[in-house]
């Protein structure tokens, strides 16, 4: 077969894969508008959800130059100060991954093989270089850009610690996130000022404390976990202050019927629009989801920024622990803090059951899980490890399993 051939082939193919990807954003869509507890206040981060397939398209909808990365790690008041959008390489689409390098790995994340799958089907009339920012965090984001053929020029890695609690770690990340502010203020060719970093820190404390309230009605099970999802996803593509807007506007209008649903506590992998096939299973089981700790939802912010004065050192200190030492992402050496958070929001919200979710290939979540399993059964509650892939096939024997669940819940 000649090159013309199978070039029309492969534009054929990835035109196919767009109009399928298409279909099953607009799918999800429709499940959410036609929900129960439908709100018009969701529709502005489905808007928002609808641009997060290609950062192209995101890029002409703001006309504003993008950024791209990959793990929450990076802070994003930085990238506000510069003036750069963040773009979130997180895909949760299931065709997508039909576009993924076939020499990959068989038991490859599936969700790097669907972000891997979506830079594929780009249409090469809009593909254009983008600057990429890789916090060193799993294997994978490690060797994302080799596994991608990326240009390598445009790519800037933060390398991160494992260890958290000694003072040498944080020296180091610190050292890192001033390397980003200045990698940021090249690429932009503008001096992050010590105002910038103020105002832009100011407004994700807004947002973040405007977050904490949605957690709070989450826990009274007046926001759906598919709601908040919806918006914890949202963040990473959305202009900061429509966020904030948008979220207060939905809390405002907030007018719904708890669900009399078995609370339950939802750990391990990312779950990404429009992959939300376990949210909708634990619902149909009976129960709801009123925690978590996955880094594409409650985790989204790794907490407050607390700076001790208004200098620029404390400012970009308060930053890298915000971003280190008070995340919990399970790539930490250092991590029984992650188990003891989890202990104290089922204590306090009464939670008997954790769910733990794992995508086939995501190694870390994988091992975390016998860890947590052991602690948190030692401690005396339930658990129930859920392994999938970015398939459906699963779903009934998923359903199953979560049902019988239910039932040792209510013993």
């Amino acid at each position: 077969m000649n090159s013309d051939k199978i070039n029309k082939r492969i534009l054929r193919l990835k035109q196919k894969i767009r109009e399928q990807i298409a279909s099953e954003y607009e799918a999800q869509f429709l499940n959410i508008r036609n929900r129960n507890d439908y709100s018009p206040q969701i529709e502005h981060f489905l808007e928002v959800l609808q641009y997060a397939s290609h950062p192209e398209k995101m890029q002409k909808k703001i006309n504003s130059k993008v950024v791209l990365t990959m793990c929450i790690q990076a802070p994003l008041e930085l990238f506000h100060a510069s003036g750069m959008r963040v773009f979130k390489l997180a895909c949760g689409s299931f065709t997508s991954q039909h576009l993924a390098a076939q020499q990959l790995p068989a038991l490859t994340c599936p969700m790097i093989k669907s972000v891997i799958g979506m830079l594929h089907s780009r249409d090469d009339a809009d593909i254009q270089p983008y600057k990429t920012v890789f916090p060193t965090t799993c294997d994978w984001v490690v060797k994302f850009s080799e596994l991608t053929g990326m240009d390598e020029t445009g790519n800037y890695y933060m390398e991160l610690p494992h260890i958290r609690e000694k003072e040498k770690s944080s020296q180091r990340w610190l050292e890192e996130v001033y390397g980003l502010k200045k990698w940021l203020e090249e690429v932009t060719g503008k001096k992050i000022s010590k105002k910038d970093l103020i105002n832009s820190i100011s407004t994700y404390m807004k947002a973040y404390n405007l977050f904490s309230k949605l957690i709070e009605l989450r826990r009274e099970h007046k926001v759906s976990s598919i709601h908040f999802a919806v918006i914890a996803n949202s963040l990473v593509y959305d202009d900061i202050d429509g966020w904030i807007t948008h979220v207060d506007s939905y809390i405002a209008n907030l007018n719904t019927t708890p669900k009399d649903r078995i609370p339950v506590f939802l750990a391990g992998s990312p779950i990404l629009f429009p992959n939300y096939k376990l949210l909708k299973l634990i619902e149909d089981a009976g129960m709801s989801v009123v925690a978590d700790d996955l880094c594409s939802m409650e985790r989204v912010f790794p907490g407050a920024t607390c700076y001790e004065d208004r200098s620029e050192y404390a400012l970009m200190r308060a930053l890298a622990e915000r971003n280190h030492k008070a995340c919990i992402c399970p790539t930490f050496a250092d991590n029984q803090r992650r188990v003891n958070s989890m202990l104290n929001v089922l204590t306090k919200e009464n939670i008997k059951g954790i769910i733990f979710h794992v995508l086939k290939g995501c190694h870390p979540y994988d091992i975390e899980s016998v860890i947590v399993e052991n602690k948190l059964k030692a401690s005396g509650y339930r658990f129930l490890k859920i392994e999938t892939d970015y398939v459906k096939e699963d779903e009934q024997n998923i359903v199953t399993r979560l049902e019988a669940f239910r039932q040792t819940l209510k013993q």
